[in-house]
């Protein structure tokens, strides 16, 4: 790969990709769950699939708990030790894709599809979050990489590479996500072969490489599988449940009826794809648009087309079919779109031609838009009264100038297309690595799970606690915090006892502006905030109530004394 570009995409993502990662404690409701599970991989005996709270955890394979476990055991569990991992996915995402627009368009090309692949806000989202879509995204793009370069040369040994290349991005996008990590490749490689004509490429031995590469890769992890007690049930899990089930309406146990949540609706994904792609929503729709003409391209260009609208195309048709819907599904098809704004607007032979039209008029005001928006954001945390002390006036100032350079390189960038480009991915970099950093610290005292499990210790006051009826994140946070708290119903002995039970309200109570703003000594006036009234569940009564930031509510419960029948006396 050219250094030079590899140089550039570190230089820009690096400190974009550090910042979302490294600065952040664990946002609910997924974060914690995925960290309870690497945690416990790092000491669990059996790798060949996580634990939580000590049950089997068969919903997604485990190569993001491998690697991060892999991590903890080094280094010890922390919310940055944890994310490590998905450094390197960010990197790998980037690096992958800006290869492919490297050599077909130039290397302002790969440059800008590279920072579109991390900035764009539905990707960025995606790869800090600590979640399995990270390295699925990192695994699609490196089989995309390997798919161009098999379909782009004649020369044997290349190809040969180009097709292990693909094969390893098939692994790892299926031991991030299952079977479903194959959608975008699969319909990318056959958009190819569709539109080129080129089905006799499967008469080549090269592609067939990646099946027994594949095949062996997974079916070792399948036989390791099958050796626990629970294998069997583990594998319909993972490959009917959990991926069937998230498409189809299909007949599962409560527990695994994945198509009751999420639910999808028509157009869902057209609709939020504007925003998805902020700020380069304007750059990413016209060349969608104006790329329907590239698609008869001879060449490596062309096939580059091909294979992005291969990615985008049929897989948001299946999706917006799919009786399940999130944002973070779609962050495969997205990879099309940073490759075609690239292409389209990093093209090396037009480069010298200035930057006109309304695509670059409106990624300016989103670009500048964007930077605006998260300085104002950083600046109510970091200025906040509650909260003010030296350090954070020290980020108040770092957000102040983070902002007015990265709006001022956005707002007059002028000239040639390389050097607008290039000015509008230092302002989004800056942006989200400088700007955004101060969000990241003032939210943590906020949102820390760490912190409501030290409030749930003092109000118990020394009891000893059990979980009840909990969910993935208050198991995950008695993982992490609590000490691995039995979990079970209520018992009728436990009534005046020392126990005592740990239960998450069951309301949807959230806060509203006036508490935030409260919260963080903005609110002068003294106002009155009535919170719903809780019922606890038959039996007990609350001795504690402990309220997370936003309306959370978690209360410390003590059972009741039961009256107990008297036996029947049958009489003989």
């Amino acid at each position: 790969m050219n250094r030079n570009l590899v140089t550039r995409l570190l230089l820009l993502l690096i400190p974009v990709l550090a910042a979302g990662l490294f600065l952040r404690t664990f946002y609910t409701p997924d974060e914690p769950r995925e960290a309870s599970l690497t945690v416990a991989m790092a000491t669990q005996a059996n790798h060949a699939l996580p634990e939580l709270a000590g049950e089997t955890f068969a919903e997604k394979p485990p190569l993001l708990y491998w690697l991060g476990g892999a991590v903890v055991a080094s280094v010890g569990p922390s919310p940055a030790s944890t994310r490590l991992p998905n450094l390197f996915y960010g990197l790998l995402a980037a690096l992958s894709l800006a290869l492919i627009a490297r050599r077909a368009a130039g290397l302002a090309a790969g440059v800008v599809t590279g920072v579109v692949t991390v900035t764009a806000l539905q990707l960025y989202d995606v790869l800090i979050w600590l979640a399995t879509d990270a390295p699925l995204v990192a695994g699609v793009s490196v089989a995309l990489a390997g798919m161009y370069a098999g379909l782009t040369t004649e020369v044997v040994s290349a190809r040969r590479r180009g097709y292990v290349v693909l094969a390893v991005g098939l692994l790892v996008a299926f031991f991030a996500k299952g079977p479903a990590g194959w959608m975008v490749p699969g319909f990318a490689f056959v958009t190819v072969l569709t539109l080129e004509g080129r089905w006799r490429e499967l008469r080549r031995p090269e592609p067939w490489i990646v099946v027994p590469v594949v095949g062996l890769g997974i079916g070792a992890w399948v036989w390791a599988v099958l050796a626990r007690p629970d294998g069997l049930e583990s594998l319909k899990v993972l490959f009917f449940y959990n991926t069937l089930g998230r498409a189809l309406a299909i007949q599962a146990p409560a527990s695994y009826a994945y198509a009751t949540g999420h639910l999808n609706s028509p157009g869902k994904y057209l609709i939020e794809l504007p925003i998805y792609l902020l700020p380069w929503t304007a750059l990413a729709l016209v060349a969608f648009v104006r790329g329907f003409k590239r698609l008869r391209q001879a060449g490596a260009t062309g096939t580059a087309w091909r294979l992005a609208y291969g990615a985008i195309v049929p897989a948001t048709v299946l999706l917006s079919l799919a009786a399940t819907a999130r944002g973070v599904y779609y962050g495969p098809p997205l990879l099309g779109f940073a490759l075609m704004v690239g292409l389209e607007f990093a093209d090396s032979a037009r480069l010298d031609e200035p930057a006109r039209g309304a695509a670059f008029g409106w990624t300016r005001v989103l670009v500048a838009g964007l930077a605006i928006l998260v300085g104002a954001m950083a600046l109510l945390l970091t200025l906040a009264p509650a909260t003010r002390d030296t350090a954070h006036m020290v980020l108040a100032a770092v957000t102040f100038a983070a902002t007015a350079y990265a709006v001022q390189r956005a707002w007059r960038a002028h000239g040639s297309r390389e050097r607008v480009l290039r000015d509008f991915s230092f302002s989004v970099c800056v942006t989200l690595a400088f700007v955004a950093a101060p969000i990241w610290i003032g939210l943590n005292p906020l949102v820390s799970l760490e912190s409501t499990a030290n409030d749930i210790e003092i109000a118990a006051a020394g009891h000893p606690l059990v979980l009840l009826d909990p969910d993935e994140t208050t198991q995950a946070m008695s993982e992490l915090y609590l000490g691995h708290l039995p979990s079970r119903a209520i018992d009728a002995r436990d009534g005046g006892g020392e126990t005592r039970y740990l239960w998450l309200v069951q309301d949807h109570y959230r806060w509203k502006a006036a508490q935030w703003l409260t919260r963080l000594g903005y609110q002068h006036r003294a106002i009155t905030v009535v919170s719903p009234p809780v019922t606890p569940p038959s039996h007990t009564s609350i001795e504690a109530l402990i309220e997370r930031a936003g309306g959370r509510r978690y209360a410390i419960l003590k059972a009741k004394p039961m009256a107990v029948s008297a036996p029947v006396t049958q009489t003989p």
